[in-house]
């Protein structure tokens, strides 16, 4: 009588687990997908991702690998850790694939006003490609596009014409603002206001 009720008490147990585990178990679906980051195609043969309720799982090392976020997992906190990349700066020059060396014209077009202006004189050309040499942009994490702008440049360079939005939305990717940005900006309006000197003795 009591192996039975040992057993008995010991299959309840079992089938309680059981039914707990079934009550917290989902369907989900195998999702053959394929991933891209910035243009270059992912193998994601170590790795499955699922379907669940129209939501696509990923598994989060595979997003940190190829981000370059860095992961951590502590056991004894049961928590996750991710830190941003470390910030990757793009020359200008890159972007708008010119090393500014031939720049014989720029043209100004102002936003507020719509006022153009053409540049042509020699000095002035100089500084604003010195300007433009230095910079260096990092994407901007929210991609949405802004609204509105200061002024833009149209650059002749040589044989090609480019374009710099002072909003850094450039061969349509967003890029943060930097120190380097905000004096071309200062420039720039100056130049149209005649409030400051361009050319500081």
């Amino acid at each position: 009588m009591r192996k039975y009720i040992i057993g008995f008490v010991c299959g309840a147990v079992v089938s309680m687990s059981t039914m707990v585990y079934a009550g917290d178990a989902i369907q989900a679906l195998l999702f053959p997908i394929n991933f891209s980051f910035n243009g270059k195609k992912i193998d994601m043969h170590e790795y499955t991702v699922l379907n669940y309720e129209n939501n696509t799982y990923v598994p989060i090392r595979f997003i940190a690998e190829n981000t370059g976020i860095s992961i951590r997992y502590s056991v004894h906190d049961n928590e996750i850790f991710l830190n941003d990349a470390p910030a990757h700066f793009i020359p200008l020059s890159v972007i708008l694939k010119s090393d500014f060396d031939k720049i014989t014209k720029l043209e100004v077009k102002y936003g507020d006003t719509g006022k153009v202006l053409q540049i042509n004189d020699v000095q002035t050309l100089g500084e604003i490609s010195n300007k433009l040499k230095g910079i260096k942009l990092r994407k901007k994490s929210d991609q949405s596009l802004g609204v509105g702008y200061l002024y833009y440049l149209t650059i002749t360079d040589g044989d090609n014409e480019l374009t710099y939005f002072n909003t850094l939305s450039l061969e349509d990717v967003g890029y943060e603002p930097n120190q380097l940005t905000k004096e071309l900006d200062k420039y720039i309006l100056a130049l149209r206001t005649g409030q400051e000197d361009p050319h500081p003795t």
